[in-house]
């Protein structure tokens, strides 16, 4: 066997893997050059591609400078993490169980960092003094409650685990 041959066989009727993963690294690379530049046109660029694969890519990033709060050299906005919730729900919902893990991760690190703003919501129902962020991101949070509950007892342990742990921060609010 030729093994310069080798790639151009195991090509042969994968065109369109090799098309996603193509795409999917001009994406990454999109993505990872606004991260370094700009965090809002980042988190924009990440919600107007709408692309899983890419959301799950860079979940790790966010929730790196999420936890890492005002110390991170372009620390995430409260209006970019409320922004996100979208995608946040989407992935909990997802069937996949990766999907499902990243975004419990990504709902504890939202409520460790903001927990005491959230808090406040909370014990006072909403004022007008409070950021229309921090109300919507709070809501959000609230409508995650039911499916990380669901989570709790699924089939996959580190899914129940994370989901537990989302589900005592959620509850602590």
């Amino acid at each position: 066997m030729n093994y310069n041959e080798l790639p151009t066989k195991i090509l042969v009727g994968h065109t369109d893997v090799a098309s996603q993963l193509s795409r999917r690294l001009i994406q990454l690379k999109a993505a990872r050059t606004l991260w370094h530049k700009d965090m809002n046109q980042f988190m924009d660029h990440v919600i107007r591609v709408n692309c899983d694969a890419l959301t799950y890519d860079v979940f790790p990033w966010i929730i790196g400078r999420v936890r890492k709060g005002e110390k991170s050299s372009q620390p995430v906005s409260m209006g970019a993490c409320q922004e996100f919730m979208p995608l946040v729900l989407r992935f909990l919902h997802s069937s996949r169980d990766e999907h499902n893990h990243v975004a419990l991760v990504m709902v504890q690190s939202l409520i460790e960092r903001f927990h005491d703003q959230l808090s406040e919501v909370s014990r006072q129902h909403f004022s007008s003094a409070q950021s229309l962020n921090l109300e919507s991101l709070y809501m959000m949070l609230v409508k995650t409650v039911e499916r990380v509950r669901c989570l709790t007892s699924g089939p996959h342990p580190d899914v129940a685990q994370e989901a537990k742990n989302a589900l005592k921060l959620l509850e602590s609010l």
